[in-house]
């Protein structure tokens, strides 16, 4: 800077020297005395302006300069008659947008990270180098191990074949790719709906994203509908075609043999009656589903009980079966009677058909301040293990063999049970073992 200053000193003199000359001063010595004393003059206040103007400059620079590296220097305050006060308002002004943006920016990256990670759709973000650059809790849960946040390969991530084969798809040929697929569950293998979504912002910038969704429920779902349809059909299809088939049989001439017309019309009377009973469980079942009211009031419990023994004894002596009645006849409770003769009657029909002869029903109950029981324990044939999850299912049976079944029935009973025990708030426990037999509990809430 002095050196500059001397320049301008020096530039300064020799032109007021100059000016001497040229209007002729009569005394050129004091003359020129007096230029170049107005030269250091105009040199000093140069020098004034120079570092006042280098002064603000740097303030100004030294803010822009802190804006730029995201720190967060104090606002620069001019006076109002101040030449470079417009620029530094202008300057704090780019600082406070900066910083709302900035506090804006947090916040959504916040809300993002939250958003991921209680989302229950598994989210992998994949680079165009193959490596993971996001991934969520629940892509963990899928993928059954814990996903490291530093960059890294996703094959170390994901081990299954087919989902590691989509996402190198995805990668290879540029192009989104959806797939369902199967992956291990820690109970379970679950069915999973994977895409893996290529998305580019250039040519040569591209990620992939990977989302899995959990479609088990909805499969299942789907499983049932199907195996309602086909079970359905099946059972609506046995009395009917043995019905067609001895009407069609009398009707040819066998209605002139008596014996045979007699034999042939009781068997059409019990698969009428059969047809009839899977007509009647559909309807319950439908009628449950949607939502029909629930009529509760003081039901003598100990008496529909002991009525519905006495009704199905007739059954259980064709079975040579005993029923044990050990529930008490003064006991009362709240519930909906109609629904509650219906589980009754399903459930103790059943102990009785799935008995073996010389067998036993023992019907009991208990009491406690927030609950009642009802269990109805049989000595019958069981269930095995791996069908005791599935019996409350629609016409499920435990002998999948439709032609070869001990008992008749439409195999909507206990689904229909549950669903009634359901609507009254209650449980229904089933415990049973192979050839010893099966204990049947509901509890309800006393209120």
């Amino acid at each position: 800077m002095m050196r500059q200053l001397l320049v301008a000193f020096v530039g300064l003199g020799m032109v007021n020297t100059l000016l001497v000359w040229l209007v002729r001063a009569p005394h050129v010595a004091l003359a020129t005395l007096v230029a170049w004393s107005v030269a250091l003059l105009e040199t000093v206040v140069l020098s004034y302006v120079y570092r006042w103007l280098e002064q603000r400059i740097t303030i100004l620079t030294k803010k822009v300069e802190g804006i730029r590296h995201e720190e967060t220097p104090a606002h620069v305050l001019l006076s109002p008659h101040d030449p470079f006060q417009q620029l530094a308002l202008q300057i704090n002004y780019l600082q406070t947008q900066q910083r709302k943006a900035r506090r804006e920016m947090a916040s959504q990256n916040q809300e993002f990270a939250t958003l991921l990670d209680y989302l229950p759709i598994g989210v992998m973000v994949i680079d165009r180098y193959r490596k993971v650059e996001l991934a969520n809790p629940a892509m963990e849960q899928f993928l059954q191990r814990q996903i490291s946040p530093r960059r890294h390969p996703f094959t170390q991530d994901v081990q299954q074949f087919e989902l590691a084969s989509l996402i190198n798809a995805a990668l290879n040929d540029r192009q989104t790719q959806h797939k369902t697929l199967k992956l291990p569950g820690v109970v379970k293998e679950r069915t999973v709906d994977a895409r893996a979504i290529y998305t580019a912002t250039s040519q040569d910038y591209f990620q992939v994203l990977v989302l899995l969704y959990d479609v088990t429920e909805v499969y299942a779902v789907e499983q049932m509908q199907m195996d309602f349809v086909s079970n359905a059909s099946h059972e609506l299809k046995t009395p009917v075609t043995a019905i067609s088939g001895f009407a069609k049989t009398l009707l040819a001439g066998a209605k002139d043999d008596p014996e045979k017309s007699v034999e042939f019309l009781k068997i059409i009377d019990q698969q009428s009656e059969r047809l009839v009973e899977l007509i009647n469980d559909v309807l319950t079942i439908s009628h449950i589903e949607s939502g029909n009211a629930v009529e509760v009031a003081e039901v003598p419990v100990g008496q529909m009980v002991a009525s519905q023994v006495s009704l199905l004894s007739p059954l259980a002596a064709v079975n040579a079966v005993t029923l044990i009645n050990q529930v008490p006849a003064e006991l009362v409770a709240v519930t909906d009677q109609h629904k509650f003769d219906q589980i009754l009657k399903n459930v103790l029909s059943n102990a009785i058909k799935y008995n073996r002869p010389q067998g036993t029903v023992t019907l009991t109950s208990q009491e406690t301040p927030k609950a009642w029981s009802l269990t109805i324990a049989d000595t019958g044939i069981g269930i095995a293990p791996q069908d005791q999850l599935r019996v409350f299912e629609r016409f499920y049976r435990a002998d999948v063999s439709h032609s070869n079944q001990l008992v008749s029935g439409s195999g909507l009973g206990l689904a229909i049970v549950r669903e009634l025990v359901q609507s009254l708030n209650g449980k229904i426990d089933l415990q049973s073992t192979p050839d010893v037999g099966t204990q049947v509990t509901m509890t309800f809430p006393v209120a």
